[in-house]
C-alpha cells in the first residue's frame, strides 16, 4: 500500500480484487488483461446532473492538465433509466471527442444509497484469512443482501481491545448493479474502467496533492455538494475517518427556490446562482430598497435548506469528536457544483465557527488553461481526484 488516499479506495472490478481484496468477481476476470497497459487514466465523474472529465499527466515533477470537460447530461425530467443512461453515453462520447481525449483507461467513482462504508474492528487475521472469510465477517455490517454487493476492505492498523488482538478495517460494499451500470456507460464510449473509487476517497487524493492538512491543526471536513447527494468526509492526518452521504444537495436548494418563488427548475437554478444567501444587514437592506424579490426569496429559501444541512453536519462532527478527546475540526472545504453559491462558505463558517473555503482541486497544477473558469474548479473535485489515480497504482 502507498499513500492512504491512493490505497484505501474502492476500486473497480478487477481492481477491487487486487486493491481492496474483493471476492466473487465471477465473470469479470476477463477484463484483467487491460490492467497491464499504460499507466495514464482519465478521471470520469458521472454525476446525476453533469459529466466531469479530467486528464492529468505527470511530466518530470510537475503535473500538467491535458484535458478537462464539463457537460450537463440534459436528460428529460421524466426520462426512464434506460433513456437517461443513453443520454449519459451520448453526452460523454461527445465530450471526449470535443476535448480530444484519447486515453482509454478510465477511473470513475460511485456514491449514494448503494454504497456502504463502515469502519469496523475484526479479530486479528492476515489479509488472506480475511479475504477468505470476508463475506461472513462483513455480513453483520451490511444492510443489503450480501450476495448483491461487491465487498472490499483495507486494514488500517492493529489494536488491542479488552485483551484481544484486533484490526481496524475499512469495509466497503457496493451494489453489483450499480457497478455494472457504470461499467456499461464507460464501455459504451470505448473506455476501459480500470478503477472504480468512492467519491469521498477520490477527494482524499486531492487532499494529499494540494497539501491541505500540512502544518495545520485539526482535521479537514470535506463537503462535496452534488446535484442529488452531498458527500461528507473527515480526513485526519491523511486518513479518512468518517464517510457519509447526505441527501441535502444542490437540487434541494433549487427545489426550495421553486416552491418559494413558484419558478420552474431552470429559472430557480439561475436565481440560485445569481443571488445565493444574503449575509449582512447591508445586503438585506439593499435588496429591500430595490424591491429585489429574487434576492430576498432565494436567500430565505436557501437559508432554510442550509439550516437542515448544518444539522446533518453537526451530527457527523459530533460522532467524530466522540471517538477521541484529541480530535477537532480545523477547517471545512467545499466542492461540487453548489460550492460557489454566493456567501455559502461565509454562512457555513458563521454557523460552524471554523474556517470554510472553496476547493481548487487543481491547485497543484502550475499552469491551468485560460479556458477553465475559476468558478468551474470546485465541480471538478472528484474528477481531479480520480485523475490522480494511475493504472495499476494498487500493485
Amino acid at each position: 500500500m502507498a499513500a492512504p488516499g491512493r490505497r484505501r479506495t474502492m476500486a473497480g472490478l478487477d481492481v477491487i480484487k487486487a486493491k481492496l481484496q474483493a471476492i466473487d468477481l465471477k465473470g469479470l476476470q476477463e477484463k484483467a488483461s487491460f490492467l497491464f497497459g499504460p499507466t495514464d487514466v482519465v478521471g470520469v465523474d458521472v454525476g446525476s446532473f453533469a459529466l466531469k472529465v479530467v486528464h492529468l499527466k505527470k511530466e518530470g515533477k510537475a503535473w500538467t492538465l491535458k484535458a478537462w470537460g464539463y457537460a450537463p447530461i440534459d436528460a428529460k425530467a421524466d426520462a426512464s433509466p434506460d433513456e437517461k443512461k443513453q443520454a449519459t453515453v451520448n453526452r460523454l462520447r461527445a465530450l471526449l471527442i470535443e476535448k480530444g481525449v484519447q486515453v482509454k483507461h478510465a477511473s470513475t467513482a460511485v456514491s449514494g444509497n448503494a454504497v456502504i462504508v463502515r469502519y469496523v474492528k475484526f479479530p486479528k487475521l492476515t489479509k488472506d484469512e480475511l479475504r477468505a472469510t470476508l463475506t461472513t465477517e462483513a455480513e453483520p455490517f451490511i444492510p443489503f443482501d450480501i450476495n448483491d454487493v461487491q465487498l472490499g476492505f483495507h486494514i488500517l492498523g492493529d489494536l488491542v481491545e479488552e485483551g484481544q488482538k484486533k484490526m481496524e478495517t475499512v469495509l466497503v460494499a457496493v451494489k453489483k448493479d450499480v457497478i455494472a451500470a457504470r461499467v456499461e456507460v464507460l464501455e459504451s464510449v470505448g473506455m476501459k474502467p480500470t478503477v472504480i473509487d468512492v467519491d469521498s476517497f477520490a477527494l482524499e487524493n486531492v487532499y494529499e496533492a494540494v497539501g491541505e492538512g500540512e502544518g495545520k491543526a485539526g482535521s479537514t471536513l470535506y463537503l462535496n455538494i452534488g446535484h442529488t447527494v452531498t458527500n461528507l468526509s473527515i480526513i485526519e492526518a491523511g486518513v479518512t475517518r468518517v464517510v457519509r452521504d447526505v441527501f441535502i444537495s444542490g437540487n434541494t436548494f433549487t427545489k426550495a427556490i421553486m416552491k418559494a418563488l413558484q419558478y420552474d427548475a431552470a429559472k430557480a437554478e439561475e436565481a440560485k446562482k445569481a443571488n445565493g444567501i444574503l449575509i449582512d444587514a447591508e445586503e438585506k437592506e439593499k435588496a429591500l430598497a430595490e424591491g429585489n424579490r429574487d434576492a430576498l426569496g432565494v436567500s430565505q429559501a436557501v437559508s432554510g435548506v442550509l439550516k437542515d444541512l448544518v444539522g446533518e453536519l453537526h451530527r457527523s462532527v459530533d460522532f467524530y469528536l466522540s471517538q477521541g478527546p484529541e480530535r477537532s475540526i480545523g477547517r471545512i472545504v467545499l466542492s461540487g457544483g453548489t460550492a460557489r453559491m454566493k456567501n455559502l462558505a461565509k454562512a457555513l463558517s458563521a454557523e460552524l465557527k471554523v474556517p470554510v473555503s472553496v476547493m481548487n482541486p487543481l491547485a497543484f497544477v502550475p499552469t491551468l488553461p485560460a479556458d477553465l473558469p475559476a468558478d468551474m474548479l470546485p465541480a471538478l473535485g472528484v474528477a481531479a481526484g480520480l485523475a490522480l489515480r494511475r493504472n495499476r497504482d494498487w500493485a
